[in-house]
């Protein structure tokens, strides 16, 4: 068994996922303690549960220090970025400063064999990286990880807050340990937390802990059991009890007071001589009990009572005020859960008609129920405690790192992924390299990698590279066995011949310990079947999309088999067998339920889509921002170059009129002028884009249908060649979208099919059911596993 330490701060919302965490380890056997600030947490331990109370031989001053910090953010006014500030510069920074030499003296004395520090004290990291213990965090403010994408300005500021505070304490590196690279605990879902490009594979998403907490208040039962109307809950949380507090709950009472609902109030009873005869108020509530005998509730936005509502999928009015409540409003209104409203403008009658609308509207409920499910899904204390007895067994391992090399196509769709997977691997430690036949921009490869590029091998090749690549915009107009001769034998087969000489040069020099190849890069694996290396092959796209030739064109599948068997001589592999792909791994980027298989060979591994690929594409998020229409991301990839114009011309023709926002990926300067209701850009960060948009147009790039369904959005897709109608058919099958062959697309009905897709649930509802899917096949954390398992159950068998 093992000793945990949880390192807390005096807040009770960073405290009770804790509780119940450390519960489920007490019940497993191990030791777990809590080293924290405040005297009164030892009532609220799980039984069997140690406080570690840091104190000092204190003089006055110090005393007056510890205790301020209980209640220290309650008497503040403060809003919006001011109260990021605040809370880093008056809480958390002298905080953290106090507390690391009582943490140090605690564990020099406990001995944990793993520290959980909350993720607000960033002290513990500090004292675990002195002592040589290792360290975990938990997160229960995921708005905390959102922050660095949302607002990188105010995330840099964090972490320079952060750094200066572990230099004063003996840490030097230029780097922000708040977030441990072992294990960091998200205490939500995936799906409420909302997608996030860059996310290294250590996040692990637990749901949030909602199963242990000790509470002792009085409360009527019998009076809300009788009530025969709807009933709300009403709280502020713990955290804001100054001057605006009763402003706020005169609001309250001046919505309810006539209402024929049940209104249970956590606050002083004593803040107004008379309370409406229909409220019930309290100090303090048992809330996990209280919950699932409401309809609605009213809150401020903090993590844990949103958390619980959710859970018991009920809708709430979310009226922020500070610190991370904007973030988690804006998840509940995003996720379709409930309603906002501004804190410092909201009157009476706006609270009243948002909550009437939350309980009579059967949306919300559903939509907070479907927040719920995922909560279950994730699977909350327990999965958060088998977490951390891995990362303890982890941690123990220190674990070799290993060489990646991936071989990539000069085609972006098949690479994205690559980089993307690549950035996790680079996460966890390991050695990583990208080869390919064309150049490629160091700003798409992952901080740590390095892209080889063998000019010097390629020189002979240019001018038969540059036709090649032209000749895939001959693609729509080709029928489809010109397609796979296109395909096959005027690409994939010369493409391969071509790397040959460049992997050699690189692996004298840097020898992998996997190559990982792209299903259309041949030249990836056969290097790698013929120099012994173990190897793997990504998919980027549903891997039947040239149908099973076998049986439905039995003498194309043999001129398939000739080229490739010729191809296999033509480099020096002679045996019988075809060796373009791997037959020990082969990864797919999406879920096996789109793309349609009932069952599928041992080798084939469905892990989603992946994300995390660097992407500082400029952008305009203001005029984003401003929009309140509904937004349109519309997309044809980086391939198809003769039909742009043409394409783009129908797109304007139909929504330069309507109330509608267009985000177009692609060149402005193919036409002279946009229209005003256009944002136009060559590249976009499109996985951080798609979060805002409400539906997508593109004609079928894999990438793209990925990051689609991954944010839950419907699709018209226009497929134009290539792999594009068998992915078509895979939307329309799902029911999350709507096929127009590009041939066929007319201006009248592709704004109808828009209006359709956008008024019409079903295609939301089926959208959302696909993006399950995706979850659920583990994307980075899923690939990662996969190809660590692969290399050390290949260097098991080579040592044997």
């Amino acid at each position: 068994m093992a000793k945990f330490a949880f390192i807390v701060p005096p807040l009770t919302g960073h405290v009770n996922p804790t509780l119940s965490i450390g519960a489920t380890l007490l019940e497993r056997g191990h030791e777990v303690a809590w080293i924290s600030l405040d005297p009164t947490l030892g009532t609220k331990l799980p039984e069997g549960g140690k406080l570690l109370l840091i104190q000092y031989d204190q003089t006055d001053e110090e005393k007056k220090e510890s205790e301020q910090y209980l209640d220290i953010i309650s008497k503040k006014v403060v809003y919006g970025i001011d109260s990021v500030k605040f809370l880093y510069e008056e809480v958390l920074i002298p905080l953290n400063r106090h507390c690391y030499n009582g943490i140090v003296a605690l564990l020099k004395t406990y001995q944990p064999d793993l520290i959980i520090g909350d993720h607000q004290l960033f002290a513990a990291p500090v004292a675990a990286k002195a002592l040589g213990i290792p360290c975990a965090t938990s997160v229960t403010a995921p708005a905390a990880i959102k922050i660095m994408n949302e607002l990188p300005k105010v995330h840099e500021w964090e972490v320079n807050q952060i750094i200066d505070l572990q230099k004063e304490l003996g840490f030097n590196e230029e780097r922000s340990l708040a977030t441990s690279d072992l294990l960091t605990l998200v205490l939500t879902s995936t799906y409420f937390f909302g997608d996030m490009e860059d996310l290294a594979p250590q996040y692990k998403f637990t749901g949030p802990v909602l199963t242990e907490r000790r509470i002792s208040c009085e409360f009527d039962w019998d009076r809300l059991k009788n009530a025969a109307n709807k009933k709300i809950l009403v709280s502020i949380g713990t955290t804001f009890d100054h001057d605006h507090k009763k402003a706020f709950f005169q609001k309250v009472v001046d919505a309810f007071k006539e209402e024929d609902l049940t209104v249970v109030v956590v606050s002083d009873p004593q803040l107004f001589e008379q309370w409406p005869d229909n409220f019930m108020v309290y100090q303090q509530v048992p809330q996990l009990d209280l919950l699932p005998h409401l309809d609605g509730v009213v809150c401020h936005g903090g993590h844990n009572t949103v958390s619980e509502t959710l859970s018991n999928g009920i809708p709430l009015v979310v009226i922020p005020i500070a610190y991370d409540q904007s973030h988690v409003a804006g998840r509940v209104v995003r996720t379709e859960a409930g309603e906002r409203l501004n804190f410092n403008r909201f009157k009476a009658n706006h609270l009243r008609e948002a909550v009437q609308q939350i309980l009579n509207n059967p949306s919300y409920r559903e939509a907070a129920q479907k927040v719920g499910q995922s909560f279950m899904e994730a699977g909350g204390a327990s999965t958060a405690a088998n977490l951390l007895e891995e990362a303890i067994t982890k941690a123990s391992k220190h674990e070799k790192p290993s060489k990646f090399l991936f071989v990539v196509p000069p085609f972006f769709g098949h690479v994205s992924p690559t980089l993307s997977v690549g950035a996790s691997l680079i996460a966890r430690g390991h050695e990583v390299k990208w080869f390919g036949i064309t150049p490629l921009d160091n700003k798409h490869i992952p901080e740590g990698g390095s892209y080889y590029y063998p000019e010097e091998d390629l020189i002979p090749y240019q001018e038969e590279i540059a036709r090649i690549l032209k000749r895939q915009d001959d693609g729509p107009a080709c029928s489809g066995p010109e397609v796979m001769k296109l395909a096959l034998e005027e690409t994939y087969v010369p493409f391969a011949k071509m790397m040959m000489p460049g992997l050699t040069r690189l692996t004298e020099s840097w020898m992998p310990d996997v190559i990982v190849n792209d299903c259309i890069t041949f030249g990836g694996a056969l290097f790698a079947h013929k120099h012994n290396i173990p190897c793997v092959t990504t998919t980027p796209v549903p891997p039947d999309v040239m149908g099973d030739t076998e049986k439905s064109a039995p003498k194309i599948w043999e001129w398939q088999q000739n080229l490739i068997k010729d191809l296999q001589k033509e480099v020096g592999i002679h045996e019988e067998g075809i060796y373009i792909h791997s037959h020990k791994l082969n990864m797919v980027f999406t879920s096996q339920a789109f793309a349609g298989f009932e069952t599928v060979p041992s080798h084939m591994k469905f892990v989603g889509p992946v994300k995390g690929r660097p992407n500082d594409a400029p952008f305009d998020w203001d005029k984003l921002n401003a929009s309140t229409t509904p937004k349109i991301f519309v997309s044809l990839g980086t391939l198809l170059v003769d039909i742009r114009k043409a394409f783009f011309e129908k797109i304007i023709a139909a929504f330069k009129d309507q109330p509608v926002t267009v985000i177009a990926a692609t060149p402005p300067e193919i036409f002279e002028e946009w229209p005003d209701n256009f944002i136009v850009n060559s590249f976009v960060p499109q996985s951080a884009v798609m979060q805002r948009m409400d539906m997508v147009i593109c004609h079928g790039g894999f990438n793209t249908v990925n990051d689609t369904f991954r944010n839950g959005l419907p699709m018209l897709i226009t497929p134009i060649a290539y792999d594009h109608f068998h992915i078509a058919k895979l939307i329309e099958q799902a029911g999350c979208g709507i096929s127009i062959r590009y041939k066929r697309l007319r201006v009248e009905a592709l704004r109808e099919t828009v209006l359709e897709l956008l008024e019409n649930p079903k295609y939301r509802a089926a959208a959302q059911e696909v993006q399950n899917t995706f979850n659920l096949a583990g994307g980075n954390d899923k690939a990662v596993e996969l190809l660590e398992n692969f290399v050390q159950e290949h260097s098991t068998l080579a040592s044997v």
